[in-house]
């Protein structure tokens, strides 16, 4: 079914515009699985879902029996396969607002859907992908600390000690890659990079730290993670709506490919109505372990 209220269609834009700030994150960290389409009709709304996964890897050259060898094994048409799965497990979030009088389309309601509806959907659903994806570079069970690669403590930290993020390890490109950093950090480098009189503008800090951007993240509780591309991705996806709702549809951004499903629902016995904005979201990290000897996400020590 597609938005047939002239007050949510124009409202569209402007939810979507409040997301994209956590969109723009998205795009910088890592790619996407997005799509409009349902997990299936089975899962029920408010269900966590999850989505097969495969780690990607460099191909290999091929080397067939006669020439392998214990440093270049066999990887032909049968070796050359990875079958391995893991699973990604999203969330279903949702945020609405009640709709005042009998009609959206008239009165006050029309205002309300474009100024209200869609910037409490939107920021709160880019809320809750930004606190998703804290989390995950939080977990240090998947992103243990390096005890390979650190920098000292904040009060005794230098613009050079930042500066040595970038190449502390040969396997990631650090043009490539992302330092995300919480706020404390942030703060620590804009005032490190006064004082030697450069700019502190967040492109000219990824400059000169040689990183693809650097991310401030609110409420990271570590102090910094280099992210490789590919080394996150992420998943979102619209409910399967089954109910006879007064008014349902999915809408899709353009720019990135997210999809959101919007939903008008009744409640009779309390004689009111609600619009919703609702997708299932989820992210996956692929960690490095504490001696950062293998590919993923290095969650930055602290030198003693």
């Amino acid at each position: 079914m597609a938005l047939t209220s002239p007050a949510l269609t124009l409202s569209i834009e402007a939810l979507f515009g409040h997301i994209r700030p956590a969109l723009d994150l998205i795009d910088a960290l890592g790619p996407t699985d997005f799509s409009a389409e349902a997990p299936g009709i089975d899962v029920k709304p408010g269900a966590t879902i999850k989505v097969p996964l495969s780690t990607v890897e460099a191909a290999k050259p091929y080397v067939d029996s006669a020439a392998a060898t214990q440093q270049n094994p066999v990887n032909n048409y049968l070796t050359g396969g990875n079958t391995d799965w893991a699973s990604l497990t999203a969330t279903h979030y949702l945020q609405g607002f009640d709709i005042k009088g009998v009609n959206i389309d008239q009165g006050v309601n029309a205002a309300r859907m474009r100024q209200l509806f869609a910037k409490r959907a939107g920021v709160g659903i880019a809320m809750a992908v930004k606190n998703a994806i804290r989390t995950a570079l939080d977990n240090t069970t998947n992103i243990p600390v390096s005890t390979a690669v650190k920098i000292p403590a904040v009060a005794s930290v230098a613009l050079a000690d930042y500066d040595g993020l970038a190449h502390a390890k040969d396997w990631y490109d650090p043009t490539e890659a992302c330092l995300v950093v919480n706020g404390t950090e942030y703060a620590t480098i804009k005032k490190l990079m006064h004082a030697a009189h450069l700019s502190a503008t967040p492109e000219s800090i990824a400059a000169e730290l040689g990183f693809r951007k650097v991310i401030v993240l609110a409420g990271l509780t570590r102090r910094a993670c280099i992210v490789p591309y590919s080394s996150i991705g992420f998943i979102a996806r619209v409910p399967a709506l089954i109910a006879d709702f007064d008014e349902s549809g999915v809408e899709t951004d353009e720019k990135s490919g997210l999809s959101l499903g919007i939903v008008v629902a009744s409640e009779k016995g309390d004689n009111k109505r609600v619009v919703n904005g609702d997708l299932w979201f989820g992210c996956a990290t692929v960690g490095s372990p504490a001696g950062a000897t293998t590919p993923g996400i290095i969650g930055v020590g602290t030198a003693s």
